[in-house]
């Protein structure tokens, strides 16, 4: 009997250390928290949908992470596109998801401040919520980035000192000027560039000078109108995965190649040409595939019950290096997990990037 008393004892024990452990510097939004979250179901049960931006080569490549979890965990996860890039078609996919028996909803927004309604009745309804560059997303239980925004910041801002040589007129297009993250990179990068490098304006002095509004013909068509004010522009920086093909398809009709450097996002291997030719300077990005194989994890150890917090390890033993000891930041208005994984894609180091 003293056995199984102590049996029971240590039992609630490691239970109420787990428990605790879910909150250790976790802030609890909105009346939610992760450890009630935690399924009844078999994991070989558990349903997640991963609801990205658009149809894109970066989204192409983030699945590419989500069925190797799905297959690797034996679990139903795979990606879904929206027909368009915009809040409303999310919104609609979403909704659809709530009503089908999914466990967990990742989601990419276009537009967090518009899917918060909906996220929070979903974690109401008991599914988890799990965002991804959605650094204001406050109903999710976790947002998870492969860093901070800070250190895409700093790279883009170091990467355009260096081309440029810190002189000279510079331009900034983001996706839209919803994405939290793209203007929270974009300010970020202003500030930096003012403090570090005098030398470089910035067009306008606004911020951003163009959104793309994540098509490549809108990217196109918005830098050949920049560039065509100001043909002097020494540099463009742009934060959404396909915007750097537009830009750079209007730097080389205006004959500019060369003069204006351009800083991209991506895939590296999209950009490859380019980024040999010289037509893009570089390309600071982190691997989507690592991103959406560790939001699925994330989703998947709340429903199983598993504490996540500061120093949790999502590489998953090699499978998302750079996620060893992820970092709980609190102060943004969500629980957001940061990993350590930056890339940056050059002419010379191409081939060996994703």
């Amino acid at each position: 009997m003293k056995k199984l008393l102590s049996l029971i004892l240590a039992v609630v024990m490691i239970a109420t250390i787990a428990t605790a452990a879910f909150a250790e510097e976790y802030q609890v939004l909105n009346g939610f928290d992760p450890a009630d979250f935690k399924s009844e179901k078999d994991p070989s049960e558990f349903k997640m949908a991963v609801v990205v931006k658009g149809v894109a080569d970066w989204f192409s490549r983030l699945e590419e992470g989500v069925v190797e979890f799905a297959e690797k965990y034996g679990v139903d996860a795979h990606v879904e596109f929206p027909a368009t890039t915009d809040a409303a078609s999310q919104l609609e996919i979403i909704d659809q998801l709530k009503t089908q028996g999914y466990d967990a909803i990742i989601v990419v927004p276009n537009d967090s401040a518009a899917l918060e309604n909906t996220f929070k009745d979903a974690m109401e309804k008991g599914i988890v919520v799990i965002g991804h560059e959605a650094s204001n997303l406050t109903n999710c239980l976790y947002d998870t980035e492969a860093f901070n925004a800070q250190t895409n910041a700093v790279a883009k801002a170091d990467a355009l000192i260096e081309a440029t040589g810190g002189e000279g007129k510079y331009a900034i297009m983001v996706g839209y000027t919803t994405a939290i993250t793209h203007m929270d990179y974009a300010n970020r990068m202003v500030d930096y560039l003012k403090e570090n490098a005098p030398g470089l304006e910035l067009l306008n002095d606004a911020i951003p000078t163009c959104e793309s509004k994540e098509s490549t013909t809108t990217a196109y068509e918005q830098a050949k109108q920049v560039l065509k004010a100001d043909p002097d522009l020494a540099g463009f920086v742009c934060f959404c995965s396909t915007d750097a093909a537009g830009i750079s398809q209007a730097v080389e009709e205006m004959g500019l190649e060369g003069q204006v450097k351009i800083i991209g996002s991506g895939v590296p291997s999209v950009y490859a040409e380019e980024l040999k030719d010289g037509l893009i300077y570089c390309v600071t990005t982190w691997d989507p595939k690592l991103s959406g194989y560790v939001a699925c994890l994330t989703a998947y150890k709340v429903l199983m019950g598993e504490p996540v917090g500061d120093g949790t390890d999502l590489s998953d033993g090699g499978a998302a290096p750079g996620y060893e000891a992820v970092k709980l930041v609190t102060e943004d208005g969500n629980n957001c997990l940061l990993g350590s994984a930056p890339c940056v894609g050059t002419g010379e180091n191409v081939d060996e990037l994703f």
